[in-house]
């Protein structure tokens, strides 16, 4: 149904949008990042999300989250306040190229081969950035996670994450708060 040339123009598109989120995010705000991601529902649009030592800092205070749920809020992509940083301004052609993928597609084939093709493109195009090295280079890259996650979330980030980042103690971190991987 799809060719490569069609694959490659989603994953570059991706790349694209998310280089343009990423930098402005890091630019507009001058924080200090442990934690990059795009997010990827059944709404089947992506969108970015990460968060900084000072928002997390903030957002811990503001929301008052107790000691205990500290561990596992530092990774909820979906609380932090730059989810969906910059999709109206960065994702307007990525949103019309999978418009257009959906529109020849069954919902069986939107929600099934297609769905793992956007998956498989996200993953590339979080790898394509951070060999450019927009998360950092070296020891920096180091402090930093980097991930494509699903909501609701179904075990494969922890195998994602594995693929996309280096042994580091901030990756046993996330990885602790991950859901359990589907074993055959």
């Amino acid at each position: 149904m799809y060719t490569e040339k069609d694959q490659q123009e989603l994953t570059e598109a991706f790349v694209k949008a998310a280089r343009a989120a990423f930098l402005s995010l890091q630019e507009t705000t001058k924080e200090h990042f442990f934690y990059y991601v795009f997010v990827f529902d059944e709404g089947l649009h992506p969108y970015i999300s990460a968060w900084s030592y000072e928002a997390l800092e903030q957002s811990i205070v503001e929301q008052q989250i107790t000691e205990e749920d500290k561990r596992w809020w530092k990774w909820d992509c979906s609380d932090s306040p730059y989810a969906v940083y910059g999709y109206d301004e960065f994702f307007c052609e990525v949103s019309e190229l999978l418009d257009r993928r959906a529109d020849v597609l069954s919902d069986d084939e939107l929600y099934g081969m297609e769905w793992d093709i956007r998956v498989h493109a996200l993953e590339e195009a979080m790898k394509r950035l951070d060999e450019s090295g927009l998360f950092g280079t070296k020891e920096e890259r180091n402090h930093v996670v980097i991930n494509v996650e699903l909501a609701p979330p179904d075990g494969s980030e922890y195998n994602r994450a594995l693929r996309l980042n280096s042994h580091s103690d901030v990756l046993s971190e996330y990885l602790e708060t991950c859901e359990e991987p589907e074993t055959d």
